[in-house]
């Protein structure tokens, strides 16, 4: 969007108002604002009278300018008062990290989240300089803890003293500082009088539906107590400030009751971190950044920060970063509540049309976009999880979760909102579950050597890319729950996987006779596959989590608990203490036992059967290829684990010792990775020199690489057992 940012509406006034009656219902002791200008409210001067500290007592003279293009930038402010501080310099500046500007080369220092934000509210920024002047130890640029107390060589009360007399200098004849005069209070003006006309959120009360609630907290009560109805007391207390709500919440439990069945504090939360205006007045939303490096359809979106902000501030005051600067691209409005989803959902609908560049609307959309940020949400919980050395009580992975639970959470409730709206949704989000639980495993080719088209498989990768968004389908299934679609879900997992831990440890695609248990398998493949199953075992726990909470999440606007929270932090423990299968399908609630009484008997060969079938599975859809030979791949197995029985006598006639064997081809199938493995075997000089793999195969099918005879002794190493014949005796005799 190109835009004159200089013809942009300001916000600061409209912000101002709402910041200045905040601080007019809600007083801070030590803090007192003045205003000098009647008719302008962007000059005022501050009070600030510390109550502890080396300043203690005395009252210090600020002024505070509020620039134009306020909140993007900080306010200005100056002191008037002499003061003896080593982050004061000449001319009143103050060296304070709240005044300074969030920058994007600041925020590149590591674990630093200072700098002032447009999130900031004036009374914030108000108490951290009174906080300031309150230390008599002040923290400096390079980290050093600065005692200036210690530096200016004075005891406290002669310090007290000096500080005293230095104040006493200064006068300002403009809102009466140290003469006596009118001052202007924020609490007395009387230009400061409307305040008292707008409620906690700066809405004039005029635009309530009943002005007489506000009457009644005015009125002194004349006669006995009468209780009220719930709507009473919820209009009552949607008129008071935080702190008369808590006072009357200590002094009747109804009232505390109310706060907690209608999430009362929650629903003061939901306001545009830059114009200030409610959920009620705007429409609040996120930003989403889209990365255009790809195809329209594998486009990354990043949701960096869940803080609300309007489609006001979006479309009319080009905010285009969150509260600490993170860039983004479009607004994504959430659904809160019914009645903020009927008046979002206009912009709902053309926020993913923007991101995936549809001219017109198509309800698909929601699926093409949505699960993959939900998806995301878990997995930056667990890469976040991982750069922190796995320690679930680090003050970094609690923040990572209470992120990742409520971006999860809030768009489920979008989704799921949306799914209502849209009956089309849910149809086809079911029609892809129940396609993928009946659709059976790859079957091998038959024996005419065609092998069966896999790509057509619904559960195949090009039919399915992406398994952890594709989870969240369940969500919208009615009739399907997770034990229904774990098995199918777990089979494919597995099978992708392959290639993965092929290529760090090829000795794994020997398949070894049934009755053998390898204990060897378990524990590498384990190991080697421990990032993905670890994903999985997040994705499942958020799934277990977050089903069948949806009237919850409509009562919360789409908000986690605490509980939730506090539970979720304990799974991450559980998550990173597994580290054997049996534990992995207990924690994704696969039903890997029959018998119900707890014993775990004889789940070995289970799992090394799901996972030696993984292996033929991802062959017989081409997940990878197999580029070494039947002989080989024993020879490499027989080397990490002494003594593991051959699958045919064959094996045991021509076993190879371990110079025989090239290592370092790739499992990828893709013809270029086919291609790197031919020139390292042509390459090797020695391996062809000893006429290694001569007519290997021969009887079996005669392969795919006929043409190479010649190559390294009559080409039957190459060619003959390469093709469906050997495919089939890997696959079926085994």
């Amino acid at each position: 969007m190109n835009r004159n940012k200089s013809k942009l509406p300001s916000a600061r006034l409209p912000r101002l108002k709402r910041e200045l009656i905040e601080l007019h219902n809600e007083p801070l002791k030590g803090i007192d604002v003045i205003f000098p200008q009647e008719d302008d409210i962007t000059i005022m001067c501050l009070i600030l009278t510390p109550l502890q500290g080396p300043f203690h007592g005395i009252r210090l003279h600020l002024t505070v300018n509020i620039p134009e293009n306020y909140p993007q930038v900080a306010p200005n402010v100056t002191i008037q008062t002499a003061v003896r501080h080593p982050n004061v310099f000449t001319g009143g500046f103050i060296c304070a990290d709240i005044l300074q500007a969030h920058g994007v080369e600041r925020r590149s220092s590591r674990d630093y989240n200072g700098g002032y934000t447009s999130g900031y509210l004036l009374k914030y920024i108000f108490l951290q300089l009174l906080s300031f002047f309150s230390d008599k130890s002040v923290e400096q640029t390079s980290g050093r803890m600065f005692d200036f107390m210690e530096f200016y060589k004075l005891e406290p009360t002669q310090f007290k003293s000096d500080m005293k007399d230095l104040v006493k200098r200064f006068k300002c004849n403009k809102c009466g500082y140290n003469d006596i005069g009118t001052k202007h209070y924020i609490n007395s003006t009387p230009e400061t009088k409307e305040f008292e006309n707008f409620d906690i959120y700066g809405t004039p009360y005029s635009n309530h539906n009943d002005h007489k609630e506000h009457e009644i907290i005015k009125t002194p009560i004349k006669k006995d107590f009468v209780d009220l109805n719930d709507d009473c007391w919820l209009n009552i207390i949607e008129l008071l400030n935080e702190r008369d709500i808590l006072v009357l919440s200590t002094a009747y439990p109804r009232i505390k009751a109310l706060i907690r069945d209608y999430n009362i504090l929650l629903r003061r939360q939901l306001v545009c971190f830059y114009l200030r205006k409610t959920f009620t007045e705007a429409i609040l939303g996120i930003g989403i950044s889209v990365k255009d490096n790809r195809s329209v359809e594998k486009r990354e979106l990043v949701i960096s920060e869940f803080d609300l902000f309007s489609y006001e501030a979006y479309q009319d005051h080009y905010l285009r970063s969150g509260i600490w600067g993170d860039p983004f691209t479009h607004f994504l409005p959430l659904a809160l509540s019914d009645v903020h989803f009927g008046k979002a959902l206009p912009i709902i609908k053309s926020s993913l049309m923007k991101m995936r560049d549809y001219t017109d609307w198509n309800p698909e959309l929601v699926l093409k976009t949505i699960p993959g940020l939900m998806s995301s949400m878990v997995v930056n919980l667990m890469k976040a999880c991982d750069d922190n050395r796995q320690q679930s009580s680090s003050s970094v992975v609690i923040k990572a979760s209470e992120k990742a639970l409520q971006g999860y959470c809030l768009l489920l409730h979008l989704l799921t909102m949306l799914g209502k709206k849209y009956p089309e949704i849910i149809t086809e989000a079911e029609k892809k579950v129940e396609d993928f639980v009946k659709n059976e495993r790859p079957q091998p080719p038959n024996n005419r050597g065609n092998q069966n088209n896999q790509q057509r498989r619904f559960r195949h990768k090009t039919n399915t890319p992406n398994l952890g968004e594709f989870i969240i389908n369940i969500f919208l299934c009615r009739n399907i729950q997770w034990k229904e679609f774990c098995t199918g879900f777990l089979e494919e997992l597995l099978s992708r996987n392959v290639v993965w831990f092929l290529n760090k440890e090829a000795s794994l695609a020997y398949i070894e006779p049934d009755k053998y248990i390898s204990n060897y398998r378990l524990a590498k493949t384990f190991e080697l596959s421990s990032t993905s199953l670890r994903l999985v075992m997040f994705q499942v726990a958020f799934l277990k989590m977050t089903q069948g909470i949806n009237n919850n999440l409509d009562k919360r606007y789409g908000y986690p608990t605490d509980e939730m929270s506090n539970s979720l932090l304990q799974l991450i423990k559980k998550i990173y203490q597994v580290n054997t299968w049996d534990v992995f399908f207990e924690m994704i609630d696969y039903d890997l036992f029959e018998n119900k009484d707890g014993n775990r008997k004889g789940w070995e060969s289970k799992v090394l059967k799901l996972l030696k079938n993984a292996i033929n599975d991802s062959l017989i859809s081409e997940y990878h290829q197999m580029p070494y030979t039947l002989e080989e791949i024993y020879c490499l197995r027989n080397q990490r684990e002494p003594g593991i029985p051959p699958s045919t006598s064959s094996l045991q006639e021509n076993n190879k010792n371990d110079e025989e064997v090239i290592t370092g081809l790739t499992f990828y199938p893709d013809q270029r990775s086919k291609r790197q493995n031919e020139d390292r075997r042509s390459n090797t000089d020695d391996y062809y020199a000893r006429g290694i793999n001569r007519g290997r195969g021969r009887g079996r099918g005669r392969g795919r690489g006929r043409g190479d005879r010649g190559r390294g002794g009559g080409g039957g190493g190459r060619g003959r057992g390469r093709g469906n014949g050997w495919y089939n005796s890997y696959i079926i005799e085994q």
